[in-house]
């Protein structure tokens, strides 16, 4: 499934003037209790899987997280220039912060895919005091922009940063 996931930064950022990675657990909406990730197989013929994994789920449900901040406490072992080393959480535990609530939806009209399409996603969308750091970020930050702009020139879109207000039929 998508939305029994646990989702994690592998990369660090800045909160503040504290060096942090992230993680969204998967929790039952109504009690808050911790989900088991599903062993549902990856069909293998099927490009747009979870695509149709996460129409199914919010066609029924919401999805929820916890949002859990992991503040870098040992430098030495907890490197920001360094994503291939995982930060002990025994030392450096996830502390919840926020709730991330999706809620139930059809989100499958041509006019919301067109929408999504000429979306641009970048982590780097953030107020310098929350940026990603690091050397893996900072190439991510190129990667994105030239992915972004190669996609709008194909899909000869321009790229126009969502409101909130958006409608769809």
């Amino acid at each position: 499934e998508v939305f029994d996931q646990r989702y994690f930064s592998m990369t660090p950022y800045l909160l503040g003037d504290q060096y942090t990675k992230f993680s969204a657990r998967p929790v039952d909406c109504a009690s808050g209790a911790a989900l088991t990730p599903s062993d549902a197989p990856v069909p293998a013929d099927d490009p747009d899987f979870l695509r149709a994994r996460m129409a199914k789920w919010l066609g029924g449900r919401d999805a929820c997280f916890r949002l859990g901040i992991q503040v870098q406490t040992d430098p030495a072992t907890q490197p920001v220039e360094d994503p291939t080393i995982i930060w002990d959480e025994t030392t450096a535990p996830f502390v919840d912060v926020a709730s991330i609530r999706i809620p139930a939806q059809a989100f499958e009209s041509k006019a919301q895919d067109t929408f999504c399409d000429n979306l641009s996603y970048t982590p780097w969308h953030a107020l310098p005091e929350e940026r990603p750091v690091g050397g893996i970020n900072r190439l991510r930050k190129e990667v994105y922009a030239a992915i972004s702009a190669l996609r709008h020139r194909l899909n000869k879109a321009a790229s126009v940063e969502p409101t909130g207000d958006e409608t769809f039929e």
